[in-house]
């Protein structure tokens, strides 16, 4: 009698895991891609290895696909014995990762193409996809933690790509020992949790941590929040991010300023909600207090930057601070968690938009020092538009979807009744104009004969590579200026996105 009711047991966990791969399907398509992307890479031969890309770039554009279905279709799940939560945030998230991803993958090709490891390079780019969707989907602190690790592998390996590259392999470095210490402090963290509760799960981890010593309680939790805290580029955790940006290949530099940072950004706030509920140890405060910090230590570092890249490295910390006010008003507004999926769609589309131009240009160049964009607009005005759109919508300025991303932020902020907070973001707004007029106006108003770059002995190859980077932009700005336009759908939509608690 007792093997048959385990059997039974048995057979009915099987059918409910066999129901919930619907669920799981984007995340699947990633796992997939990424071992055959490995395959691929192994064995076609060098020549061939562009196929790689493409089927990357494929698999990307599925997943991105699959999530819109799922939303749509299936909706939201507690799958796999409540480890992954299938919601408006981790949906929106891998949305993200699979469009922003394939044109990471578009924006690579030029710098990648022909190297002798081409096709690995793919295949980490999706197993770094991979770990982002897992991180941001993660219900238990174990699977934080293999996120948090396999992603942070991931992008070592893109950053150190260029390996006859010293600036590669010093921002490469830097960035594993800030993730490997981070890391390392977070699954210590995550321990005194497990200890506490004796379990894994964030949803009965918030209940035994409910009745926990404070002192415990707070100890871990900033344990716990190194680890996130640097993912996102957050303070005082954001010391590798305009070295790494300025080291890695420029492709990679658009990943990192977008994908890892939103899946940390989502993972923190599950985190919180789950592990922390009703504001246990006041944590709002604290968070508000580190976005506070975070926009306004980005925008004041990047007002003294010459270089495009470490520009826009401190200008994604800032907006990393802006995406924190959303989090530190998820337990006191319903406002928050629509504001927070909106402005990371939002930002996702304007920076990659912005950093297409720049590859673009150092593909022409040589370059990406500001005096670099000047004359863009007479020579490429596609690219300049591009870059307006993205730079204007960085800052807020309407109709771009920028502007309408800050005033969700700013409205779940005053709801939460933190308008202090939203007087600093204001301020810092009005700060960043500076620093994007800086490297807009050189675009627009001066005049530059282009020179050619140093890697651009293949000329049939650049102009394909160019033409390819100029499409993400176009493709990218577009999106910047219709979300902007047209925001109410996806504001309907995202006003629909609950966190499964």
């Amino acid at each position: 009698m007792g093997n048959g009711g385990t059997l039974q047991q048995a057979k009915t966990a099987e059918d409910t895991m066999l129901r919930e791969l619907a669920w799981l399907a984007p995340i699947g398509t990633l796992a997939v891609a990424a071992i055959v992307a490995v395959a691929l890479a192994t064995f076609l031969p060098r020549a061939h290895q562009r196929a790689v890309a493409t089927w990357v770039t494929v698999a990307h554009l599925t997943c991105a696909a699959l999530a819109a279905g799922v939303w749509l279709d299936r909706g939201f799940r507690s799958t796999m014995s409540a480890t992954v939560q299938v919601d408006g945030p981790s949906l929106a998230l891998t949305g993200v990762v699979g469009i922003g991803g394939a044109i990471c993958c578009i924006l690579a090709a030029p710098a990648v193409r022909g190297t002798d490891r081409e096709g690995e390079f793919y295949a980490v780019l999706t197993f770094a996809s991979l770990s982002c969707v897992v991180l941001a989907s993660a219900a238990d602190a174990a699977l934080i933690a293999i996120a948090i690790g396999a992603l942070g592998l991931a992008t070592f390996i893109l950053t150190g790509y260029l390996r006859g590259s010293k600036r590669a392999n010093e921002a490469s470095i830097k960035y594993y020992i800030f993730g490997t210490v981070s890391g390392a402090i977070m699954a210590y963290g995550l321990s005194w949790w497990f200890g506490q509760a004796g379990t894994t799960s964030l949803r009965e981890i918030g209940v035994a941590l409910s009745s926990a010593p404070a002192g415990i309680v707070v100890a871990s939790t900033a344990m716990v929040l190194v680890g996130l805290f640097y993912k996102a580029a957050a303070v005082p955790f954001h010391f590798w991010t305009p070295d790494a940006y300025d080291g890695a290949p420029l492709a990679v530099a658009a990943y990192l300023s977008v994908l890892p940072k939103l899946a940390g950004l989502i993972a923190l706030a599950r985190v919180l909600t789950l592990a922390l509920p009703a504001d246990l140890i006041g944590w709002s405060t604290v968070i508000a207090i580190v976005a506070a910090a975070t926009m306004t230590l980005g925008n004041l570092a990047a007002l003294r930057q010459d270089n495009a890249v470490r520009l826009l490295a401190y200008s994604s910390i800032a907006q990393s601070g802006y995406m924190l006010m959303a989090v530190a008003a998820l337990d006191r507004s319903e406002q928050a968690l629509p504001a927070l999926i909106y402005y990371a769609i939002a930002y996702a589309a304007t920076n990659l938009a912005v950093f297409a131009v720049v590859i673009a240009v150092q593909r022409e160049q040589g370059s990406v020092a500001i005096s670099a964009f000047a004359g863009l607009g007479r020579r490429h005005p596609r690219q300049a538009t591009a870059l307006g759109l993205g730079l204007l919508s960085l800052v807020g300025i309407p109709p771009l979807t920028g502007f309408v991303g800050k005033l969700e932020l700013f409205t779940a902020s005053i709801d939460a009744d933190q308008t202090w907070l939203a007087v600093i973001a204001v301020v810092n707004t009005v700060i960043s104009l500076f620093y994007y007029l800086r490297l807009l106006t050189p675009a627009i108003l001066e005049s530059s004969e282009p020179t050619v770059g140093r890697d651009d002995t293949d000329r049939s190859g650049r102009r394909h590579g160019i033409r390819a980077v100029n499409r993400a932009a176009t493709a990218a700005a577009s999106a910047v200026l219709v979300f902007g336009l047209a925001a109410e759908p996806l504001l309907s939509l995202v006003d629909h996105a609950t966190m499964l608690r």
